[in-house]
């Protein structure tokens, strides 16, 4: 393994231990066995590094959504789907709840960052209908951005008390009394 991918796995152990905010340049260079020089050489700034094994940790994700749609059975519901979708999308978010902590760090850290807020956002825009898809609900972007707020309030519950998930049977049945009321 070389310097670059040391790093890598590096930050991303770090950014599980102690956050974004938290990890300095030395901890990470220490964990990979390089000198300090070699982050400004490979990714310019500890930052960099951090946002590029940030991004790493999230394709990761990305690939195990992947597989949380491919099994949910062909032959359910729109409805069983959901709920099959959203239980395993919570469940795998309860398993790395340090990936979603330093999610919430840096969204703190773009409120003040208008360059970072900017990439964020982009990133939200594809992930709405990413969302779509992976839910197998009809609708757009705009279904997407709903998708994406009902995960974010569930990433912040899981994030304070991992025992305050919600079962997707059960938000589809707020849904519907929701609705039910308007």
């Amino acid at each position: 393994m070389g310097n670059r991918q040391a790093l890598l796995d590096a930050a991303r152990v770090g950014l599980s231990d102690k956050g974004y905010a938290r990890i300095t340049a030395r901890d990470i260079a220490t964990a990979a066995g390089v000198s300090l020089a070699a982050i400004g050489y490979h990714f310019g700034s500890k930052e960099a590094l951090l946002d590029a094994a940030l991004v790493e940790a999230l394709r990761d994700w990305g690939d195990a959504l992947e597989s949380i749609a491919a099994a949910a059975p062909a032959s359910a519901s729109p409805r069983e789907r959901f709920v099959a979708v959203w239980d395993r999308v919570s469940a795998s978010i309860a398993a790395d709840r340090s990936l979603w902590a330093v999610q919430f760090e840096l969204l703190s850290a773009a409120a003040r960052d208008p360059e970072r807020a900017q990439a964020i956002a982009e990133s939200n825009r594809h992930a709405r209908l990413a969302l779509v898809e992976l839910f197998g609900v009809a609708g757009d972007a705009s279904t997407g951005a709903l998708l994406q707020m009902l995960l974010t309030g569930a990433v912040a519950r899981l994030l304070l008390d991992p025992a305050d998930a919600v079962a997707g049977e059960d938000l589809l049945s707020q849904w519907d009394g929701l609705r039910g009321g308007l």
